[in-house]
């Protein structure tokens, strides 16, 4: 099973090296959307740089937004072909985040195939896109709220 869990880590650290490259590393922090099922796979990510919260397409012009959909596109395929042949249950959907300052990675996955239910991968993104730019306001009013108390009385 160390064998697995390496790959199947080494592969999401490929997402991420791939989410590098297309921004030069000049973001903050990186949110890589994946979802895979027998007829449909979706690779798209979201990046924190600053106050902005910007989807890839909006990162760079669109040459370049294609090719780097349609490699992580592509690339979801080794992550189906090592579940496979570890005979692994491969999940459905990752959410990969990574804080490019601090390296810190987390991942989470649902292995429910949710389009089963009507449920399309993009109302997914989107709704983690909304997620992620109201938890990013969220932070800035905590930090306008903690520079404020710290402001002296005159």
């Amino acid at each position: 099973m160390k064998g697995f869990e390496d790959a199947f880590t080494d592969l999401q650290a490929e997402f991420v090296s791939l989410c590098m490259e297309y921004t030069n590393g000049n973001v903050d922090k990186i949110y890589i959307y994946i979802y895979q099922d027998t007829s449909q796979k979706m690779f798209n990510a979201i990046f924190v740089k600053g106050n902005d919260v910007i989807p890839a397409g909006n990162f760079a012009d669109d040459e370049a937004s294609d090719e780097f959909l349609s490699i992580g596109t592509k690339d979801i395929n080794k992550l189906v072909e090592l579940c496979d042949s570890y005979q692994q249950k491969c999940p459905n959907e990752y959410k990969l985040e990574f804080d490019v300052a601090t390296h810190k990675f987390d991942a989470s996955y649902r292995y429910d195939n949710y389009t089963k239910s009507g449920i399309s991968p993009v109302s997914e993104l989107m709704s983690w896109y909304g997620e992620i730019k109201k938890n990013g306001l969220i932070g800035l009013v905590v930090l306008s709220m903690v520079a404020k108390k710290g402001e002296k009385k005159k």
